[in-house]
């Protein structure tokens, strides 16, 4: 009797090991195939990355008032410099959109130095303020495009910012107010505030774009280093992938060879039990 429950005790026992063993190659098995479908579609995605592409900000004109609003409350000693002279009617060129939008920004600059009695030298206009302002726009026009339509939208755009800051009676009224609370100011001292004034306006919208290009080339930089890297990656997943497909095919033939292993025990026991 005894004989006959020892081989029964042990029978159970590797009946419950294989029954374990079966349970954790289903679960191996399952997870092998989530981690290669994941894999392999994490890595054909990273195959086909491509860099994002980059937004320019709009420019708003708020901040450079704002600035300006602040920089008139505080008070500051300029060194004087030489005063234009009296302004004369420059010699005409040959007109364009671009050339007329360049013009109605140095009539802004001379009606705004007129406010405090000051002339503009028309050879500065024309040799100095012009070419500096065609050097931006060829240099910074690029957010806009390519061509005479990118260098007349930029024009445009800084027209608009030199009208609306030179001309608004509200920081008028501030550097007024900064003069008269100097005392008596001559034209020696209150030039290079003036001065001052019109280099920090005029400098501001070139300065607002260019900041934009050199953004886009770091952000460009750092998308195709990630790209890079991406693409790198893919080839690895897929690697990765196909191994643990291997591997789940391995497992699935360890789990038929249990299961063949439990059907020939059973059948075996079920002779000796017919014996």
């Amino acid at each position: 009797m005894s004989e006959q429950q020892q081989p029964s005790i042990t029978n159970r026992l590797e009946e419950l090991f294989l029954s374990i063993l079966r349970n954790v190659i289903l679960f191996v098995l399952a997870g092998s195939v989530l981690a290669a479908v994941f894999l392999a579609i994490s890595g054909v995605a990273d195959l086909g990355a491509k860099p994002k592409d980059y937004k320019y900000e709009k420019f708003d004109s708020k901040l450079l008032v704002s600035d300006l609003k602040e920089s008139l409350q505080i008070q500051s000693e300029a060194k004087p410099e030489a005063k234009p002279d009296p302004a004369k009617k420059p010699s005409p060129q040959a007109s364009s959109p671009f050339e007329d939008e360049l013009t109605k920004q140095a009539n802004f600059v001379v009606e705004f130095y007129k406010k405090y009695e000051f002339g503009v030298n028309p050879s500065w206009l024309n040799e100095q303020f012009k070419p500096r302002l065609r050097k931006h726009a060829r240099n910074f026009s690029i957010i806009y495009g390519e061509g005479d339509a990118a260098l007349l939208e930029y024009a445009k755009g800084q027209t608009q910012v030199i009208e609306l800051v030179l001309m608004n009676p509200e920081l008028n009224q501030l550097l007024d107010k900064k003069f008269k609370s100097q005392g008596e100011v001559d034209g020696d001292e209150k030039y290079p505030m003036i001065h001052e004034f019109v280099n920090k306006v005029l400098g501001f919208y070139p300065d607002f774009h260019e900041t934009q290009i050199n953004q886009k080339k770091a952000f460009e930089t750092e998308q195709s280093i990630e790209v890079g890297m991406r693409n790198a990656g893919a080839m690895m997943k897929l690697y990765v992938a196909g191994g643990v497909f291997i591997a789940f095919l391995f497992i699935s033939l360890i789990l038929v060879l249990v299961k063949i292993e439990r059907n020939l025990r059973t059948t075996k026991l079920e002779v000796l039990a017919e014996a």
